[in-house]
């Protein structure tokens, strides 16, 4: 039994006045991050962005909020102060496993098509897809357990489910300009918003932990997304 209990907090109205920012992806699948956005009515400053690429792939893209910003990573890690991380996709070659199987159950109907000739049905079925390369997918779930599991020691046992909640965010088919929004409020409390809309927040300090170092521990999965979400 959790000791912790995730609330799933969409039905409470008040929450849906918190605005979210729209970052903008351009045709180089960079996000071009505003310079500050407002969040229960304080303003957070950008303190750095950045690209998580993976081989060819243009992953997604993270923008670091502080109130004052800092270079520090563990001041940042360990601040009672309210931190903010704005993730946007840039590649639709990042999906679940099960979105990964339907899409490579339509590329075999398309290649049946394309013997028939039915050009038309298989433009409207690479549109409705809106993924073109079926073979060179990166699975949402495979990934973050890595990142968790990597970034953390492997220390991961007294919040996994935390973790599978986390994992489970990503399970519809992600889009270019998807955004989620991870809010870490005081050493425990992280709220989590998918397209705007509150998806779950987590009471666990182990957990935000584990979050935060994915992007800015010591061990980040990704040196180069690390040094310029600190960068000021």
């Amino acid at each position: 039994m959790k000791y912790f209990l995730v609330l799933f907090f969409m039905s409470f109205p008040c929450f849906y006045l918190q605005a979210q920012e729209n970052h903008d992806v351009n045709l180089l699948f960079n996000v071009e991050y505003s310079p500050n956005i407002n969040y229960s009515n304080t303003v957070y400053n950008l303190n750095g962005s950045g690209t998580y690429i993976d081989g060819i792939h243009k992953l997604f893209s993270c923008g670091l909020y502080l109130e004052n910003k800092n270079d520090d990573a563990l001041k940042i890690i360990y601040s009672d102060n309210t931190r903010i991380i704005d993730l946007v996709i840039t590649s639709t070659q990042f999906q679940s496993h099960e979105t990964i199987e339907e899409i490579k159950a339509l590329h075999t109907k398309n290649k049946d098509l394309l013997k028939s000739g039915e050009f038309a049905a298989i433009f409207k079925n690479i549109q409705d897809s809106d993924v073109v390369l079926p073979t060179n997918f990166v699975e949402t779930n495979a990934f973050f357990e890595k990142l968790f599991n990597d970034s953390n020691h492997g220390a991961t046992d007294n919040y996994h489910s935390y973790i599978d909640d986390f994992i489970h965010l990503f399970d519809d088919k992600n889009a270019v300009g998807d955004q989620y929004r991870f809010v870490f409020e005081g050493n425990q409390t992280t709220k989590i918003y998918k397209k705007g809309i509150p998806a779950i927040e987590i009471k666990n300090k182990e957990f935000q932990k584990a979050v935060l170092n994915i992007f800015i521990g010591n061990h980040a999965s990704n040196s180069s997304l690390k040094n310029k979400l600190l960068s000021q």
